[in-house]
């Protein structure tokens, strides 16, 4: 169905927007390489939605408003009755915060390809190669709240982005006495060995996220009116990154929370009844984990044979035994 007979009547009908109708003539009247009447079968609605594309990837800046014109005629396209439907980018493609985090959630899925990237965001492979460079740090990363975000431990290989962590970015919008919930919350989390460095580093991004005056409003809340002790929250100042992997959140520490989410081995000091022993090649036994007198345990498949693990009791736990056996 030919498309190319509305485009004047398209233009006028945007004239209260001087800069949307000035970027629409040039798309849709200009034949130059970005222009839509230099995409084969520019007049045809069949082809619309592949030579908007085409179009805007071509564009080396204005694809915001580029994709704003067609969002626009599109709808007037199917209000004057054309069949005509085009899958726009998910996010603003000229805003790198935005497309950058979009990358970083969308190749978490190991069936998703990096190639894919450039016709879902209509950017070029330079661009998604510089995206890439700095989500893992290899170039200047963006900053969010001052803090550089870095994903590490990726790594890019036939043609997919292999995350030893994925990222979740949460950049939350709460009142404050939601913040001093979520806060005490984690706080109390804290005290399970199982969950401490999580909840620690979670609390710690949240509270390098707060204003001057809202850390201010937490510390008065919670000397004067709801009193406790605050230097866990002034530990939470000495936090610089952003995001932290499953390793890191487990050095020094306990490693088995990670090894139970994702059935990894892992190797244990523990403090037995008849001191202190090593169990070696152990996998968490799924529903096993209990909260009793002794406290906190999990139950495990290891080399020793099948074994009850009080959290209070281990020493430590680690990736490999050679961790285990270090200083």
């Amino acid at each position: 169905m030919k498309i190319d007979i509305y485009f004047d009547e398209f233009i006028r009908s945007i004239r209260y927007d001087k800069d949307l109708q000035k970027a629409a003539k040039r798309l849709l009247k200009e034949n130059k390489e970005s222009g839509l009447p230099s995409m084969p079968g520019f007049d045809e609605s069949e082809y619309l939605g592949s030579n908007i594309r085409e179009s805007v990837k071509s564009l080396t800046r204005g694809k915001d408003t580029a994709i704003a014109v067609y969002r626009r005629l599109v709808t007037f396209l199917q209000n004057k009755g054309v069949p005509v439907s085009v899958e726009f980018p998910p996010v603003p493609v000229d805003n790198s915060f935005e497309r950058q985090m979009f990358i970083a959630k969308y190749l978490q899925d190991e069936d998703t390809r990096i190639s894919d990237l450039e016709d879902l965001l209509w950017v070029s492979e330079r661009t998604i190669s510089d995206d890439l460079l700095r989500l893992s740090g290899d170039k200047d990363p963006i900053q969010v709240c001052g803090r550089p975000f870095i994903i590490r431990e990726a790594n890019r290989s036939r043609g997919r982005m292999h995350f030893g962590s994925t990222a979740h970015p949460l950049f939350l919008t709460e009142n404050l006495t939601q913040v001093i919930v979520i806060l005490k919350g984690l706080r109390a989390m804290a005290e399970n060995p199982l969950y401490i460095r999580y909840a620690e580093a979670s609390a710690a991004d949240i509270w390098q996220q707060l204003s001057d005056y809202a850390r201010k409003r937490i510390r008065f809340v919670l000397s004067d009116l709801m009193p406790e002790d605050l230097s866990w929250y002034e530990e939470l100042e000495k936090r610089s990154d952003l995001f932290m992997t499953e390793r890191e959140c487990s050095v020094n520490g306990n490693v088995w929370l990670d090894c139970i989410k994702n059935d990894k081995p892992f190797y244990v000091e523990y403090h037995a009844d008849d001191g202190v022993v090593f169990y070696e090649d152990c996998r968490f036994v799924p529903g096993s984990i209990s909260q009793g007198e002794n406290g906190f345990g999990i139950e495990v498949e290891c080399k020793q044979g099948r074994k009850k693990l009080v959290g209070e009791r281990v020493i430590r736990s680690t990736y490999s035994i050679e961790e285990l056996l270090s200083d």
